[in-house]
């Protein structure tokens, strides 16, 4: 099977006057969304942004999941997975290219006259039935750190171990897409070392809480929960990296929905799509592969 992924990207102009971006391809003279293969190793949304770029010059704001959809190319079936992202104001002139010779910014009504095939039209309907302006929290449990056993010192100071440092790096492109402006970490060392390289490379500041550390939810599970429901209250988009059972209690929470903490493997994340308090969709990140 042939994995790829791409996204419906928009804008609004004008209140109330959105635009969708559809691509022409000379190789299939066809009119579709941009998206392109998964590479080895590679997030489906880490693809998806990247193919997004290369085809169109547009730095994309990844939002909703929108779904999948499949069909058989040749001898295989292709199935791409698709988002919906805002264009961002990073956006280069597009160039064309051999995989995309044009693309047109079209209203709703228009793009479903341009696109040529049913799939399209209909994860088109599914983009007009989302809801397009909301926040992204990103609850991210650390990297993969050095084993209990083998850490005589103080707990909070357990580092990542080789494994965890390597997520660590490659998380970067994973959380690229959803344009994260402010970073929330517990202040035990395993946690604040996985966000370092993201932070490094978006210029982003680190901000470190005991209320998300173990010991304090130990103490009480109410701490981390509310610290996490007055982050939802600003605007932006946040990452939040923590600990396990702690991301599953406070979605579980946030969500209304029970989460596992055996559903959370190190250097894994949920991806909440919020107005406020107000939860409209959740989404799973699986850590990356190395």
């Amino acid at each position: 099977m042939i994995r790829a992924a791409g996204a419906i990207i928009w804008r609004e102009n004008s209140p109330l006057e959105v635009e969708v971006l559809v691509i022409h391809r000379p190789q299939y003279d066809d009119w579709s969304f941009p998206k392109g293969k998964v590479d080895e190793n590679e997030s489906s949304i880490g693809a998806a942004y990247r193919e997004v770029k290369e085809e169109t010059g547009v730095d994309a704001i990844f939002g909703q999941y929108l779904g999948t959809t499949s069909y058989k190319v040749e001898d295989h079936k292709k199935k791409v997975k698709y988002w919906m992202a805002k264009a961002g104001n990073k956006s280069v002139p597009f160039t064309p290219n051999s995989e995309v010779d044009k693309i047109e910014w079209v209203d709703i009504k228009t793009a479903r006259h341009f696109l040529t095939h049913d799939e399209d039209r209909e994860l088109l309907e599914e983009f007009v039935a989302r809801e397009r302006y909301s926040e992204t929290l990103v609850l991210l449990r650390h990297a993969k750190a050095v084993k209990r056993s083998e850490w005589t010192d103080y707990d909070l100071d357990r580092p990542l171990s080789n494994d965890g440092l390597e997520q660590s790096q490659l998380l970067v492109k994973q959380l690229e897409p959803f344009n994260l402006q402010a970073i929330y970490s517990s202040d035990a060392t395993r946690c604040f070392s996985t966000a370092e390289p993201f932070a490094q490379k978006m210029g982003l500041k680190v901000n470190l809480s005991q209320s998300l550390n173990e010991e304090s939810f130990d103490k009480s599970s109410k701490t981390a929960l509310e610290y996490v429901r007055q982050l939802m209250k600003f605007e932006g988009n946040q990452l939040v990296v923590g600990h396990n059972p702690i991301i599953p209690h406070i979605l579980t929470k946030i969500a209304r929905v029970e989460y596992s903490s055996d559903d959370l493997s190190p250097a894994d994340a949920w991806i909440v799509h919020h107005r406020g308090d107000k939860v409209l969709a959740v989404e799973f990140l699986a850590r990356p592969m190395i």
